[in-house]
C-alpha cells in the first residue's frame, strides 16, 4: 500500500516510547451480522473492550443496534443484537454513546423508529451483553431522540437529544432525567420558536449538580448557519442560560463537552472557515475553555482547515488530557480519514494523527470515539466502507499507543499520517548537531533567519513539553544548553508567528 508521511506542525514525528507492559496494536474491520456496521462507542473494562454499533438484522429489514466483546488483542469474543422485529433502532450520529454504569454494567441510549413515529430509549446490558431492562420515552406525540446518555452522582441518568414539538419543521432541544431504574423524574425542551432547530448532543453534571448540555443550533431556511450551542440549566433542568458559538456565515459544528480541571468547562467543535458550496465548507478543530457562565476564556484552532471536516467525541482522562476523535475529507488524497487529537487542558496539541484503512478513491473511514486503555493506549471505533456505494460499511476499529501511533514508533506510516496546518507542510526540517548530545546541541535553519517571533519548543518521547526557547533576532545557529536533561528522546519544533514550520528528533546521551 502507498504511504505518504506529512511534516509535522503541532505534534512530534517518530516518537519511540517505552512502555511499563507489552504494547498491542491492531486496525481492524468486523460485520459481525454480515450485512453492514458501523460503530459508535468504544471502552475499556477489565482486559475486554466493549462496544456498540448499528447493524441490519440477517434478514436485512429491520434495522437493529449490536454490543460486542473484544479481547485485548483485537479478537471479536462476543456480540448481541438489540432491538425486535418492527422497529427499527438506532445510534444517532454522535460517538461515545456506550458507558460502563457505576454498577459495573453497560447502557446506552438510541431512538426506536416506526413508521410516522420516533421513541426515545434506554437500555442497559451486563457485560455477557444480555439486557437488564428497556425503557421508553414519548415526550411528544410524533418524534422523541435520545442520542447520548451520563450517570449522576445520584446514580440516576441524563439523557440528551431532540423533540419535535409538532409545528412547523423544526425540532428542539431535550433532556431527559431518569432515576437508576430509567424511570423519568423530569424533563425540559429548549428552542428559540420556529426559525430554528436545536439539538443535544452532549451533556456534563456541573459541580454545582446542574447539567451543561452540548448541542447545536441550525436555521434551516438559510446555508451555513449551524452554530455550537450550550444550554446551562439547574440541578432540575430550568434553563439559567443559552449561548452559540461560531463563525456566523459558515456551518461549525456540534457542540461536545468536558470538566476542566479548575472547574471551568472544555468545549470541543469544528469551527467553519470558509464556504466550499452550499453543502459544503472547510474548519478547524476549535477547543474552548469557557468559565461558568459560558464566557470564553481561552481558546485555540488546530490542524489544517478541510472539507467536511467533524468531530464526534471527547473524553477527559485521568492525567488531565483529553482525547478526541473525528473524521475529514483529505484533499491530497481524495478519501475520508479518521483522525484522533490529544491536547492539554492548558490548549497544548500534544499529538494530532490521522487514520485509514481502506485508501482509494472517495473511499471513507470515520471515527466516532476513542477512549483510552489500560497500557496508555487508545481504541478507537467507527465505520469504514471500501467502496462509494451500497451497504458496505464495516465496523472499524483501531488499537494504537500513547503517542497515537498504531505501529511501533509509527515507523511504517501505513496507516498513520500527520496533520499539517499547511495541507502537507512547508519549510525543511531543523538541522541539529552533534546527535546524540550530551551537553550542548547547535540548531540550524533556513527558517530562522525569516523576521517573526520564533520560538524552539523541546518536548519529551512522552510528548510534554520541557523548555521553550525564544530564539533572538538576526541569528542563524542556535546554541541550546541540554545538559541538565534527562537520557533519552526529545524533540524540537521551531515555531514562527505561532505557526509551526519545522522539527527534529534528538538523543540526549
Amino acid at each position: 500500500m502507498k504511504t505518504k508521511l506529512y511534516i509535522l506542525p503541532l505534534i512530534l514525528l517518530f516518537p519511540i516510547i517505552l512502555f511499563s507492559q507489552e504494547q498491542v496494536y491492531f486496525n481492524n474491520i468486523y460485520n459481525p451480522v454480515n450485512t453492514y456496521a458501523s460503530g459508535r462507542g468504544i471502552l475499556q473494562i477489565d482486559d475486554n473492550y466493549y462496544g456498540i454499533f448499528g447493524t441490519l438484522e440477517p434478514t436485512g429489514y429491520w434495522y437493529n443496534l449490536g454490543v460486542f466483546k473484544l479481547s485485548s488483542s483485537g479478537n471479536l469474543l462476543d456480540w448481541s443484537l438489540v432491538g425486535e422485529n418492527g422497529y427499527d433502532y438506532f445510534a444517532g450520529s454522535v460517538g461515545g454513546t456506550l458507558i460502563n454504569t457505576i454498577d459495573g454494567n453497560l447502557a446506552f441510549a438510541c431512538q426506536i423508529g416506526a413508521p410516522g413515529l420516533t421513541i426515545g430509549t434506554l437500555v442497559k446490558l451486563n457485560l455477557e451483553l444480555d439486557t437488564i431492562w428497556q425503557k421508553v420515552y414519548q415526550i411528544e406525540d410524533q418524534h422523541t431522540m435520545t442520542i447520548k446518555v451520563i450517570q449522576t452522582i445520584d446514580s440516576g441518568y441524563v439523557m440528551v437529544g431532540q423533540v419535535y414539538p409538532g409545528t412547523g419543521y423544526y425540532f428542539d432541544a431535550l433532556v431527559i432525567k431518569t432515576d437508576n431504574s430509567g424511570s423519568i423524574q423530569w424533563y425540559n425542551t429548549f428552542g428559540v420558536g420556529t426559525n430554528a432547530s436545536e439539538y443535544g448532543t452532549d451533556v456534563i453534571q456541573t459541580s454545582n449538580g446542574g447539567l451543561l448540555i452540548g448541542g447545536m443550533k441550525d436555521i434551516e431556511a438559510i446555508d451555513h448557519s449551524l452554530d455550537a450551542m450550550l444550554i446551562k440549566t439547574d440541578s432540575l433542568g430550568n434553563e439559567e442560560w443559552t449561548k452559540y458559538y461560531g463563525n456566523p456565515d459558515v456551518d461549525d459544528d456540534m457542540a461536545l463537552l468536558a470538566m476542566a480541571g479548575d472547574g471551568n468547562y472544555l468545549v470541543a467543535t469544528v469551527h467553519g472557515d470558509s464556504i466550499m458550496s452550499s453543502m459544503y465548507r472547510e474548519g478547524r478543530i476549535w477547543i474552548m475553555k469557557i468559565d461558568t457562565l459560558g464566557n470564553i476564556i481561552e481558546e485555540n484552532k488546530y490542524g489544517p482547515s478541510t472539507i467536511s471536516n467533524q468531530i464526534k467525541n471527547i473524553r477527559k482522562l485521568d492525567n488531565g488530557y483529553y482525547i478526541s476523535s473525528g473524521f475529514k475529507f483529505s484533499y491530497d488524497d481524495d478519501y475520508f480519514k479518521g483522525w484522533m487529537f490529544k491536547f492539554s487542558e492548558n490548549m497544548d496539541s500534544i499529538w494530532m494523527r490521522d487514520y485509514h484503512y481502506y485508501d482509494g478513491f472517495e473511499e471513507t473511514n470515520f471515527f466516532y470515539d476513542a477512549s483510552p486503555t489500560s497500557d496508555d493506549g487508545y481504541i478507537a471505533i467507527g465505520k469504514a466502507r471500501p467502496d462509494g456505494g451500497g451497504q458496505t460499511n464495516k465496523m472499524w476499529i483501531v488499537k494504537v499507543d500513547s503517542m497515537g501511533c498504531d505501529t511501533p514508533g509509527c515507523a511504517t506510516g501505513t496507516f498513520v499520517h500527520e496533520f499539517s496546518p499547511f495541507g502537507g507542510g512547508w519549510g525543511e526540517d531543523i538541522k541539529v548537531w552533534p546527535n546524540p548530545v550530551s551537553d550542548k546541541l547547535n540548531v540550524k535553519s533556513y527558517e530562522l533567519k525569516v523576521n517573526g517571533k520564533r520560538v524552539i519548543r523541546v518536548y519529551n518521547s512522552q510528548g510534554l513539553k520541557v523548555k521553550e526557547i525564544n530564539v533572538p533576532d538576526d541569528i542563524e545557529t542556535l546554541t541550546v544548553d541540554v545538559s541538565g536533561y534527562n537520557q533519552g528522546l526529545y524533540y524540537l519544533q521551531y515555531l514562527l508567528n505561532g505557526q509551526p514550520v519545522g522539527i527534529a528528533k534528538i538523543i540526549k546521551k
